[in-house]
């Protein structure tokens, strides 16, 4: 490696001999102080060197390159400490391309003679990237300009920004963005623009604003979007981020002014809103984690779905009460498991919050049916959140008897059973002079929602208390805790508030409910991880002076530990909480029924229904279930005795269990609506298709009979391959599939979600199985329609499409009865996909096989089109007419091969009638048809 020094100095080089010198692997340094003026001519730079200036002491850029720069022929260039300064719009300050890699260090990239805002003048962007090339940007600083016209523009290349700071529009299109500790800034438009690209942006900022409202700061389509710990600002705008063509969003701990979600989805954690959120047009928005919504939108609502959307929260925080918070409209649906306001149980403005559903939208709250928090002594509902946090408690008499009598839970009661067994042991070893074995008492509970965590941790701690097993046997110390009680948002508090509350719960049991959220990942400030080093090191400081249990949902905890080998190992005991079976769920609720002094009129009918209702639910809140469930029953049991004038306060009849379950279920009332059957027969065509689907229902509906009288079943998989070429009328007929399936109350929800590809394909290892895994939860209890479902296969091993045709096979053998999967595509090609993927074929025995249609079908589809918009058309001539063109064309797109004829001849008659000035717009003329004819 050679290093040229350039300057003006004797025994310095000047550049342009240098650069004509030097050969890859050297080094051009420029002097301190130095400029340098390409003037017009572009530097081609298609050697492997390095460009690097001289800083002064204060580490000020001090050399200035003036013109224009480009890389080219796959080299690999690094540049540092220079100021790009071009002052001629018509060419690139910077560019990187075939093939090429670039890399600027501690550089200003600037052209002064910026095109103005609104201007038609063609003009170059100041940075471009393209042909497979690569710039990595790193403390670079691009100035503002306001009112000009700036940009980054990224065509089928890579972009990496570090620690930089752009004031400028970034552009992508098929190309890859990652941005790290760095500011994005623009005005007057986006700041980023992808299409068909994927971007990565992790401790980033990102602003854009304009006057007239009409540019989100960040736009995305067609496009996948992974922002951790990054935050995006326009105020006052509703789409701040906007999502548009089945583009996928995923957010980790961070600050959103808006998000407006078109065709696509988005995946938030621990996520401000600080405006409003909107779906629409078959939009998912997902949270699995906290959801806290400002509200400082002047004009919009918090929350607004629309248009067969669906967002899915496990909490959502609100922060004002206006008229309405939340809209869900146009068969839209909104799920919250638990929703408070300004970030607490408050249930008196929790309650204030308004909600609002119209044409079709429904809104699921499920905190709202609890009205208070309180200890419960009630057997029956075993939910997890009766308690308040208290430190010293009372001990029931026997609470080894009150563990007993919890329904279910026979393994955890085992589990117990063997710790309560060693506990005596070793009490009996240390009577005799014995040492007693190592003991560990800390404990990890796994389960899903209302599976007694809570209440089982309160009585475990009274029989070990009671046994004499814990630290303290004065007083029986339990402190419940969660993230907000251990983590602080203050740096260097978090330690201190959780080493507080360690020593609250010293002698006694502190369970710490959700205990995965204290795992932040990849998060640049990661108190959870401070909270949890804290408890490490208070459990082997106190090693048997505290029990420790931490709780959660199974798959969330199993991670949590797996990313934490320290605490794994400190905790001996695991307790796993199965889920209720439906007749365990029968006994609860009939428990909570008859502590409330109610009887049944019929105790089976009772149990009959709950138990095929729970089975067939896709709630997993178990005991939540079943509370959720006898409240409604109670309301209309408290409606018809009032609207009865009864004095029967205490018997539940059948019709009030029958009307709770018939509550948005589908009935035809009156024929308002077309039954589903009458749709199929009108279809043209397709016969074989229509006596399979006829043969499909018969032997569903019956297996749905059987189970009904409490028979064995076969087991019948409703999964089903469509196959056909294009136009044969698959979706159409997926969609009437489900529109029947749901009369019969074969599936429980009339959903039916139609998905691609770019809907379960994600671009990054990792990403495509929770974008897959988020639609297929989106379609549980409907029917999920995957088109030219061939495509997911693309034979290359790194292709992500197997990735997601794993994730729906798990799928598939995991929720065989709350789930229809259809997959649709042309024969030839479904034919070699399901070769390659043998385990699709043995889980989908139902093929619908959609043959092409005769001429006669063909025509008859043309003249149903033409009548239903009121054309009137000689039909002899028309047959003949469609007959020739069909027998001419290698267009075998069918149903949309005679409607883009129609369109055709559309067009046709519309020329005549604008140029003849005819009052007739209905009637289809000879000539027109003579036109088709000849074309």
């Amino acid at each position: 490696m050679s290093r040229y020094l350039i300057g003006n100095g004797n025994d310095q080089w000047q550049f342009s001999a240098a650069f004509n010198a030097c050969k890859d692997g050297d080094v051009l340094e420029l002097a301190e102080g130095l400029n340098l003026s390409l003037g017009t001519s572009v530097l081609i730079i298609d050697k492997n060197i390095s460009i690097e200036g001289t800083p002064n002491t204060n580490n000020e850029i001090t050399n200035k390159i003036m013109g224009f720069v480009k890389v080219l022929n796959g080299v690999n260039v690094n540049i540092s400490n220079i100021f790009f300064e071009a002052s001629d719009k018509g060419n690139n300050v910077f560019a990187v391309k075939g093939n090429s890699t670039a890399k600027l260090s501690n550089v200003i990239i600037e052209q002064t003679d910026n095109l103005k805002i609104g201007s038609n003048e063609q003009f170059y962007p100041e940075v471009y990237v393209g042909g497979f090339s690569k710039l990595i940007l790193e403390r670079a600083f691009m100035p503002e300009k306001n009112g000009l016209l700036t940009r980054i523009l990224v065509e089928a290349g890579c972009l990496e920004v570090r620690n930089s700071v752009l004031n400028t529009l970034v552009q992508a299109y098929q190309s890859e963005i990652t941005a790290f500790s760095s500011t994005i800034k623009r005005f007057n438009g986006n700041a980023v623009h992808l299409v068909k690209s994927f971007a990565t942006l992790q401790n980033t900022f990102i602003q854009g604003g304009d006057n007239e409202k009409e540019f989100p700061a960040m736009y995305i389509d067609r496009s996948n979007v992974l922002c951790i710990d990054t935050n995006v600002s326009q105020s006052q705008f509703h789409a701040c981020v906007g999502l548009v063509n089945n583009s996928y969003l995923s957010l980790k701990n961070g600050n959103i002014s808006s998000i407006h979600c078109d065709l696509s989805t988005v995946d938030m954690m621990n996520t401000n809103i600080i405006e409003c959120i909107t779906g629409q047009n078959n939009s998912k928005l997902v949270s699995n984690d906290n959801i806290n919504i400002m509200g400082e939108s002047k004009t919009r609502v918090d929350i607004f779905l629309n248009g067969y959307s669906i967002f899915r929260a496990a909490h959502v925080n609100l922060n004002r009460i206006i008229e309405p918070n939340i809209r869900v409209s146009n068969n839209s649906l909104l799920l919250i498991d638990e929703l408070t306001y300004n970030q607490t149980w408050d249930y008196e403005k929790i309650n204030q919050i308004q909600m609002e559903c119209k044409d079709g939208g429904r809104i699921e709250v499920e905190s709202l049916q609890q009205q208070e928090r309180v200890e419960s002594n009630d057997f029956g509902d075993q939910s997890d959140d009766n308690f308040d946090k208290n430190f010293e408690v009372e001990v029931s008499d026997d609470p080894q008897a009150e563990l007993d009598k919890l329904i279910g839970l026979h393994s955890v009661k085992e589990e117990i059973n063997k710790m309560v067994r060693m506990v005596e042991f070793n009490k009996k070893r240390v009577e005799q002079g014995l040492k007693p074995e190592e003991n560990s008492l800390h404990s990890v509970f796994l389960g899903n929602p209302g599976t007694g965590k809570t209440t089982v941790a309160r009585l475990i701690g009274e029989i070990l208390f009671k046994n004499g097993a814990l630290h303290n046997k004065e007083k029986f110390i339990f402190v419940e805790a969660c993230e907000s009680d251990l983590i602080s948002s203050y740096v260097g508090k978090t330690a201190e508030q959780t080493y507080e509350l360690l020593e609250k719960a010293k002698g006694g049991i502190l369970f710490i409910d959700e205990a995965y959220t204290l795992n932040k990942g990849d998060s640049s400030v990661n108190f959870g991880q401070e909270a949890i080093n804290t408890i490490l090191k208070y459990m082997e400081d106190h090693r048997n002076e505290i029990m420790i249990i931490f709780a959660g949902y199974t798959k969330e905890m199993e991670q949590f530990l797996e990313t934490n080998p320290g605490l794994k190992s400190r905790v001996a005991n695991k307790f796993v909480f199965e889920d209720y079976t439906g007749d365990e769920i029968v006994q609860i609720g009939e428990n909570i029924l008859k502590d409330k002094q109610y009887v049944l009129e019929d105790e089976e009918h009772y149990k009959k229904s709950v138990k095929d209702a729970y089975e067939m639910s896709i709630d997993k809140s178990n005991a939540r279930w079943i509370r959720n469930f006898n409240e409604k029953l109670l309301k209309v049991f408290a409606k018809r005795v009032l609207e009865e004038n009864s004095d029967d306060m205490a018997t539940i009849r059948n019709s009030d269990i029958d009307e709770v379950f018939n509550i948005g279920k589908y009935q035809n009332y009156e024929g308002k609506d077309e039954d589903a059957y009458e749709k199929l027969d009108k279809l043209i065509g397709i016969e074989q298709v229509k006596s399979q689907v006829a043969e499909f229902i018969s032997i569903a509906e019956l297996n749905k009979k059987r189970r009904d009288q409490g028979q064995a079943n076969q087991t019948f998989s409703l999964h089903s391959l469509f196959l056909g070429n294009p136009g044969t009328g698959k979706t159409t007929v997926a969609r009437i599939l489900g529109d029947i399936l749901y009369q019969k109350s074969i599936i429980k929800d009339n959903k039916f979600i139609e998905v691609s590809r770019s809907d379960l394909v994600a671009g990054y290892v990792g990403q495509t199985a929770i974008k897959t895994r988020e639609v297929l939860k989106s379609a549980l209890g409907g029917v999920l329609f995957i088109d030219e479902a061939y495509s997911l296969c693309q034979n290359g091993s790194n292709d992500f499409g197997n990735e997601a045709i794993d994730e729906i096979l798990k799928f598939m053998e995991d929720n065989r009865d709350n789930i229809v999967i259809i997959l649709a595509g042309y024969n030839r090609e479904m034919a070699e996909f399901l070769k390659m993927n043998s385990g699709l074929e043995s889980r989908i025995p139902n093929k619908f096989t959609f043959e092409d249609y005769s001429i006669d079908e063909i025509v008859k589809i043309g003249l149903m089109y033409l009548e239903k918009f009121g054309y009137v058309v000689d039909k002899d001539l028309y047959r003949d007419v469609v007959a020739e063109n069909y027998a001419m064309s290698n267009d075998n797109s069918n149903g949309r091969w005679i409607r883009n004829l129609n369109e055709k001849l559309i067009r046709i008659m519309s020329q005549r009638v604008a140029q003849t000035n005819t009052d007739d717009l209905n009637t289809i003329a000879t000539e027109d048809l003579m036109k088709m004819r000849n074309r």
